[in-house]
């Protein structure tokens, strides 16, 4: 029986590119499924028909998202020393399938409490595991192309988070809102479980590759794995590592914490009332969900 540890090594064997473009492949591709799923640019095109449904206010919704991002904080930094130890795979099929289940559950809700059991850990799992475990794959994979696959990352959340809300408007407005979170977390177990499981390796150390070659196929290499990450081909461009403490002491960091902690208090209370606020305002649903694609999707630039 083929495991997966011999899938990916004979894809890597086979393939006339780099094996880390399929490590990319992967993580990008849960820009359009996982990712954007719990986001609040999805969440936003719900809050109108769910509220007039059963008449919760905005500040309900509001509160599921707040804890869910307080419950990311918490379990961080656990998260981080798991994918350090064992990889980003299981990490990141875990999150998909609990992003998926809690969306399928949530087509059956008619309970306020119900709503945040499963909006809340869909909404932690998008917020800390997901985000955690792509960044750190493609960051392993890539030392000499890092800021180009990082960069690419990012152009695919941004198309990814546009393209969902349209997608959810558009089964909204044809066969209900309930009918919209069940397809959408299917979409999401169909697309993001198996994939991560069987091709996201940890680095490419842990196969016997080189860590990002300048040129050319990788090879497989029967040495073990290197202590120091040189990129093979380009001499004066080597990895260096932080330890957590290490990291601590250093201004970037904090700078870097601060930023985007900053970014995303504004940009999630902002995109979670946009389409309530454009509806209120007189624009029909379909142009209001499309005002919060175009807002998502101007992240890319």
């Amino acid at each position: 029986m083929l495991t997966a540890n011999a899938l990916r090594s004979r894809l890597a064997q086979t393939l006339p590119f780099y094996y880390g473009w399929v490590v990319f492949a992967i993580c990008a591709s849960t820009s359009y499924s996982t990712r954007p799923l719990m986001a609040v640019a999805t969440l936003t095109v719900f809050v109108v028909p769910m509220t007039e449904q059963f008449g919760w206010s905005r500040g309900l919704i509001s509160g599921a998202v707040s804890l869910g991002g307080l419950c990311a904080v918490a379990i961080s930094p656990i998260v981080g020393r798991l994918i350090d130890r064992s990889g980003s795979g299981v990490m990141v099929a875990a999150s998909s399938a609990v992003a998926g289940l809690c969306a399928i559950g949530l087509s059956t809700i008619s309970q306020a409490w119900a709503f945040y059991a499963l909006f809340v850990p869909g909404r932690t799992v998008f917020a800390s595991p997901l985000e955690l475990g792509t960044s750190t794959a493609v960051s392993n994979w890539f030392i000499r192309r890092r800021p180009l696959a990082l960069a690419l990352i990012s152009a695919s959340q941004g198309t990814g988070l546009a393209l969902m809300p349209l997608a959810a408007q558009f089964i909204i407005g044809g066969w209900g809102w309930r009918n919209a979170w069940f397809s959408l977390g299917l979409y999401t177990l169909i697309l993001s479980v198996i994939p991560p499981l069987l091709l996201l390796a940890r680095r490419p150390e842990d196969m016997g590759l080189d860590p990002d070659p300048a040129s050319g196929k990788a090879k497989l290499q029967t040495s073990t794995t290197k202590t120091r990450r040189e990129v093979s081909g380009t001499s004066n461009v080597e990895e260096i590592n932080f330890t957590v403490r290490e990291a601590l002491y250093t201004k970037a960091f904090w700078i870097l914490s601060a930023f985007s902690a900053a970014g995303f208090m504004v940009q999630a209370g902002v995109s979670l009332h946009q389409v309530p606020h454009f509806i209120q305002q007189g624009l029909p649903a379909g142009q209001a969900a499309f005002m919060a694609s175009s807002f998502a999707f101007s992240q890319v630039f």
